[in-house]
């Protein structure tokens, strides 16, 4: 039988859920990936701001609406060679008395890649279902509610009018390409408008996604070697004790849930 319990009620593990996310702060991370047939660069950061805890026997926490707030820097380079034809000039051959057939060299114009950094946020929500882990590392034990996946993701509201913004952003240097920039910014649109908000969706949900996957939210810590009663003088030391183990569960105490923790210890 375990020495030591401890519970708490969902009110407070929803305070718990609050100190945990504000102790996260603000995860960066950078890479590439790719919108349509352009090449994305990026750079990420998101900060968690909110949820809601629902604890559910034996051993999971979901945490609803848990929301991210999001900002992405993304660094696209257009490559003109993917959306325009080769184009190359004539070869232009005459026979030559004595010399033969005589063809001026092929020369193809080189279409330009143009590089283009767009800033973009917005926040997301989603569901996710933890589970509890108990580890002991460094003479430490740990509790944690490590998320299990990422089911979906449900954007805000400004999120479906990025891929204007990003069309935006792209025109002006295109409109610069001499005679063929109109043309260029017209097609580059057009191709925006094909991919459409999934495929930018696609993008941002590839980015955003490992900043929750995989996060584990720190409950509880506490060292191996417990100090129960602190020295009061040289003939009165101070009183430690061990943690053997610890165990961590949702138990349902009627009328509500309760994550637990139970500790065996010794001398």
């Amino acid at each position: 039988m375990a020495e030591i319990t401890a519970a708490l009620d969902e009110a407070g593990a929803n305070k718990l859920l609050d100190a945990v996310i504000a102790a996260i702060g603000t995860q960066t991370k950078s890479g590439t990936g790719s919108l349509g047939p352009f090449t994305a660069g990026y750079t990420a950061s998101g900060t968690l701001t909110s949820g809601t805890v629902d604890l559910i026997p034996p051993d999971m926490i979901r945490i609803a609406d848990l929301r991210l707030d999001w900002n992405v820097t993304l660094s696209l380079v257009i490559d003109l060679a993917a959306i325009l034809p080769k184009l190359c000039l004539p070869q232009v051959c005459i026979n030559i008395p004595c010399v033969g057939r005589v063809c001026t060299p092929e020369i193809c114009i080189p279409w330009p890649k143009i590089p283009v950094t767009i800033p973009l946020s917005d926040f997301v929500k989603t569901t996710v279902d933890t589970r509890l882990v108990v580890t002991l590392i460094g003479g430490k034990w740990r509790v944690e509610a490590e998320v299990l996946g990422v089911p979906s993701l449900s954007f805000g509201l400004t999120t479906a009018a990025l891929l204007l913004l990003v069309g935006a952003a792209i025109t002006p240097f295109l409109l610069l390409v001499p005679l063929i920039g109109p043309f260029l910014a017209l097609a580059v649109n057009l191709i925006l408008a094909a991919i459409g908000v999934a495929g930018l969706l696609g993008l941002l949900g590839a980015i955003i996604t490992p900043f929750i996957a995989g996060l584990k939210f720190k409950l509880y810590e506490q060292p191996k070697l417990f100090e129960v009663l602190p020295a009061e003088s040289a003939v009165d030391p101070k009183v430690d004790f061990n943690i053997d183990g610890i165990a961590a569960f949702v138990a349902h105490n009627a009328p509500e849930d309760e994550l637990v923790l139970t500790a065996d210890i010794s001398p």
